[in-house]
């Protein structure tokens, strides 16, 4: 799997709405949140935070905390959080340092950083050329 390919999980609307009519239980929970992590919706995607926060808060189950943590990490990367989502990838590979998903999921989190970082510099630099261009050519006017 290409490491970016992993921030373009994506659920479809009839898939939330069966996870949501399902039992409440704590492994419907885990799947609910899993797939609204998947949303395309950024309030879908922030329950599904808020769901995988409660579920590893509250347990006592390594598999499940281990399993949040990583979607947790998704979540906050598909919502640009990039420092929240390396920040728990970092957490689960200090308990887990052979965890591959952590591992690729991290590597696609700062590829993704370091590409809008990049562009975000050079849309800045191309802001700050135009505006000083104005400045030039308006002092040019005015003499």
């Amino acid at each position: 799997m290409e490491p970016e390919s992993i921030l373009d999980f994506h659920t479809e609307q009839e898939e939330i709405l069966a996870a949501r009519a399902r039992s409440v239980s704590r492994e419907n929970q885990i799947s609910l949140a899993i797939v609204l992590v998947g949303s395309e919706d950024r309030r879908e995607i922030k329950e599904g935070i808020e769901i995988l926060e409660d579920v590893v808060s509250d347990t006592a189950h390594s598999e499940d905390s281990r399993v949040c943590v990583h979607y947790l990490a998704l979540a906050h990367a598909r919502l640009k959080n990039y420092d929240k989502s390396i920040n728990l990838l970092n957490a689960l590979l200090r308990t887990e340092p052979s965890n591959m998903q952590a591992t690729e999921l991290r590597r696609a989190v700062e590829k993704k950083m370091k590409r809008e970082g990049l562009l975000g510099l050079g849309l800045l630099g191309g802001a700050v050329a135009v505006v000083g261009g104005l400045v030039i050519a308006g002092l040019a006017f005015r003499k």
